[in-house]
Order: C-alpha cells, then structure tokens, then sequence
C-alpha cells in the first residue's frame, strides 16, 4: 500500500510538474512571433518611406516640368495694352550718366557753371638769398638754396610766406625775400618807337628816312590790342609827313615766356606833308608843294619786360604810302614802299 501511494504520490507531482510546465511553450511561441511581427513592421516601414521618397521625387519632378513649361511660355507685357515703355532695372554696376552735383569719383568739387579762365600768374625776383621751404614755415624743410635775382612765379600768398614754383617744384619762401614783378595785358599803355628804313617807289634820291611813333593803346580783351597812334615820316631834312591812324595789334599766344611777349600789328591812317622842289627860276632855287594820302603798316614785334611797368621791343615793319598833290595846276600821285626796323619803349599806365 505504501509503495502504491508513493508511486501515485509521484505520478501526480509529475502531472502537477508537466503542467506547470505546458505554459511556458506558448510564451516562447509569442515572444517568436512579437519578433516576426516587428520584423514585419520594419519592412513595411521602410518599404512605406521608399514609397514617400519616391512619391516626393515624382512630385519635385513634375513641379520641376511646370516651371520649365511657365518660363517657356512668354510672359504677358503689363505695359502693352497701356502703351507706356517699361522701367528698366536698375544695375548696381552700371555708370549712371546724369547731371547729378554728387559723384563719388570726383576728388574737389567745383562750383557748377562757372567758367575756368586763364589768369596769367604773377612773377617774383629774389633780393636776398634764401631757401624754398615746403611748408610756410621757417623751420620746416628746405628744397632748395634760393640766390638774389632767382625769378619764381608766385601761386599763392598765405600771410608772411608766397607759395612760388621753382625748377618745376612748388614751396614756400619768405615775403620779404621777394619783389613781385607783374606782367599783364594792361588796359591803358603808351608806346614810343623810331627806326630806320629804306624805301622805293616814285620819291626819287631818297634811300633812307626815319619812321617814328606814338601810340595810345587800350585792351579790349585779353590778348588783343586797339590804339591810336600818331606818325611821322622824315625824308630828309627838309621833307616831313605826319598823321595819324589806328592800330590793331594782337599778341601771340604761343610766342611768350614768363617776361616777353610776341606781338603782330597792322594800322592805317592818313599823312600829309610838304615837300621842297629844286626850281631854278626861283630866287632861293626851291618851291614847297603839300602832298597827302593814305598809309598801310605791317609790324612784328618782340617785347621783353624790364620793370612791371616799362617793356622794351624790338621789330620790323612794312609801310605803304601813296600821296596825291599839285604843283603849278598839275596834279600828282606818288607812292612809297618802305621796310626797316623800329625801337620801341611801352610805358603800361593802368591795369
């Protein structure tokens, strides 16, 4: 009895123990299949964003084909219908051409519409040996020595100092040390000239006879001269035409230095004179007849300043006369020719 109870006590605990056990195989069984399933889920994810991906491409695709199909096509001109021109872009790199007073590529600024004209620099004279100095200061550096009778031309005048250039460098150089000698085309100038010259024409034995005048000069614009002036034709010493005329002369612009001016000059008037003729059934063996007519000159002149206010020239000139009188109920036509040479002494009288 003992034995089959032992036997069937065994027999249970090991059906208790089997059945203990029978549970945990379908765990195992669903712990395998949770792994297929998320294993399963995985590929369907990612077989769900393949399919997104190639959806958002097919999309970027056909947008892309939209755009090239808009721009393709021409666009409308909002300006046509009205008629009006469209406004061009603007182009930050362009150069605008416009009258605009701002321009950032100018340096200095000028005032707008006034006219630049030349205005021929005043000269100086060193009277003392001194130095060129680079700033309008004594103690500032020095260019160069400066000797008595240097010329400079002089730029600018900033209190005690004068701004000059000298051997093709600007600088400063002390007042005192320079005398300031001006050459202007002045308003009013008076001039003296006599010369020599030879002549032909109808007035016989006669080779050389003096030309002499006195002109009154007044500038109407820069470079060009009108005067009046007063002549005198000697032949010898009992023959003298005197008159008158007007002068025009205009200096050369590219004949001049600092000090010396080229001139050209033509004039015109009237002489008249008297002349003496040899007539022997006279007493004195002479007889005096008045001639008159018109004169034409043609001079070229070199002028070289000497003080600011007194020029000395030097030239050459053609004359024509032709007189007209009578003699004993004849009349008379004669006609001279003359080239020579003329001193001249200009006295400038006002700017």
């Amino acid at each position: 009895m003992k034995k089959k109870f032992l036997i069937a006590f065994f027999v249970l605990l090991a059906c208790f123990g089997l059945s203990a056990l029978t549970p945990a195989f379908p765990a195992v069984q669903f712990l395998v299949a949770d792994d297929d399933e998320d294993e399963d889920e995985e590929e369907s994810s990612s077989n769900e964003e393949t399919a997104e991906d190639e959806t958002f491409e097919s999309s970027r695709n056909s947008e892309d084909e939209e755009e090239i199909e808009e721009k393709s096509e021409p666009e409308e001109d909002p300006f046509a219908k009205s008629g009006s021109k469209p406004k061009k872009k603007k182009d930050d790199f362009a150069t605008e051409e416009s009258d605009s007073e701002e321009d950032d590529f100018v340096v200095e600024k000028r005032e707008k519409g006034v006219v630049h004209h030349h205005k021929e620099p005043d000269l100086g004279k060193v009277v003392v040996s001194t130095y060129l100095y680079t700033e309008a200061s004594v103690r500032s550096k020095k260019l160069f020595e400066l000797y008595k009778n240097d010329d400079l031309v002089i730029l600018e005048e900033v209190n005690d100092f004068y701004k000059v250039e000298f051997l093709g460098k600007s600088g400063w150089v002390p007042r005192n040390d320079v005398i300031l000698e001006k050459w202007y085309t002045y308003r009013i100038s008076l001039e003296l000239s006599g010369g020599i010259a030879g002549g032909a024409g109808d007035f016989k034995g006669i080779d050389i006879f003096g030309n002499y005048t006195l002109k009154l000069n007044v500038s109407i614009i820069q470079d060009f001269i009108v005067g009046i002036e007063g002549r005198m034709l000697s032949f010898d010493r009992d023959n003298l035409y005197y008159g008158g005329g007007l002068m025009l002369r205009y200096y050369i612009h590219g004949l001049r230095t600092k000090k010396t001016r080229s001139a050209v000059s033509a004039s015109a008037g009237f002489l008249g004179g008297i002349e003496r003729i040899e007539d022997n059934t006279q007493q004195n063996n002479s007889l005096y007849r008045f001639f008159g007519g018109p004169y034409a000159s043609v001079s070229l002149d070199y002028f070289f300043r000497v003080w600011e206010y007194i020029a000395i020239g030097i030239g050459g000139d053609f004359n024509y006369l032709k007189v007209y009188g009578s003699f004993r109920g004849m009349d008379k036509t004669e006609q001279l020719f003359q080239g020579g040479g003329h001193l001249t002494l200009m006295f400038n009288v006002m700017r």
